[in-house]
């Protein structure tokens, strides 16, 4: 197998990294509970999107338009235990016990206005 065989896995931390898509991305890790809109940005960032891989936990609070999308482009939503729920912190090593662990906030939405 040569170098240009191998695929990386782009893991997506939150909706801000939906900025770092390019097309030729195929298979996405989200750690995030994606909107319908979040959904609809990754289809059109990623034509030859084939698979999307979420935690069960993701899995139950996403929306049942966004995972007919994915369906209609024929994109796999693959659903694994092993996959993060959460995006991995700086320094949270050494926490192993999750209620221990702080949420973090969210970006605020940004605004543009035109004239």
């Amino acid at each position: 197998m040569t170098n240009g065989d191998l695929k990386m896995l782009k893991i997506l931390n939150s909706e801000l990294d939906l900025v770092r898509l390019v097309p030729g991305d195929e298979e996405i890790v989200i750690c995030f509970v994606p909107t319908n809109r979040d959904i609809y940005r990754m289809l059109q960032a990623c034509h030859n999107l084939k698979a999307l891989y979420v935690h069960p936990d993701i899995f139950k609070l996403m929306p049942c338009v966004g995972q007919t999308l994915l369906y209609m482009q024929k994109v796999e939503l693959v659903v694994e235990g092993n996959i993060p729920n959460h995006p991995p912190r700086l320094g949270d090593e050494t926490c192993q016990n999750e209620d221990e662990a702080q949420p973090r906030p969210r970006a605020a939405g940004v605004v543009m206005l035109s004239r």
